[in-house]
């Protein structure tokens, strides 16, 4: 877990991402605004340490594109909250978001920041961005997409959290199951009947 060291009075993050480039991006603008940031790197299938968080304690707890699931103790160490950067909209909870918005031929994903609770993709919405579907789409290239609207997303939220300031309140709620690893493995969705094309 890398740890970057900031004056004091900055407030603290640990960010959890994935080990694509995205997660880079992330760090990295936090670190240049004057957080004090550490960050875990953890992707699905990767080795589950005893303390995955190091034993860090902090201000904020900073999920972007993240397979880690944190624990109700986890969220704990954090004295002001814990936000998560989803790339999915708030009717597509759980893992296999693009192959689900495939297979649903959906006109329209999205990208959700909210607050993280215990319960997986629960937490109070903050913003919500959604963004047509390309004809042709394939998970692949919906999941860059998301990515990247999901770190502009971050760009606006994250001043407000490094300010101290006020987040937004958005009017949505989340709703539908929750899709797991099994159900993506098997490309089997409780609310989909098929996923012909879906690849991913």
């Amino acid at each position: 877990m890398g740890a970057h060291h900031a004056r004091r009075g900055d407030p603290s993050l640990l960010l959890v991402t994935d080990r694509s480039a995205w997660g880079e991006l992330v760090g990295r603008f936090a670190r240049a605004a004057g957080a004090a940031v550490s960050h875990v790197l953890w992707e699905h299938g990767d080795p589950v340490p005893q303390d995955p968080l190091g034993g860090w304690e902090g201000d904020w707890i900073v999920g972007f594109k993240a397979d880690y699931i944190l624990s109700g103790q986890d969220l704990k160490r954090a004295r002001r909250g814990a936000l998560n950067f989803h790339p999915g909209p708030p009717d597509i909870r759980g893992v296999g978001m693009y192959e689900v918005a495939l297979a649903r031929s959906a006109e329209t994903f999205g990208v959700t920041c909210h607050h993280m609770v215990e319960r997986v993709d629960a937490g109070p919405i903050v913003e919500v961005e959604r963004f047509a579907v390309a004809e042709r789409a394939t998970a692949a290239a919906l999941c860059e997409e998301a990515a990247a609207r999901a770190y502009l997303l971050y760009l606006r939220v994250m001043p407000l959290v490094l300010e101290g300031a006020e987040l937004p309140v958005s009017t949505e709620e989340w709703c539908g199951p929750l899709h797991t690893w099994a159900q993506l493995r098997r490309r089997s969705w409780p609310d989909v009947r098929s996923v012909k094309g879906a690849k991913g």
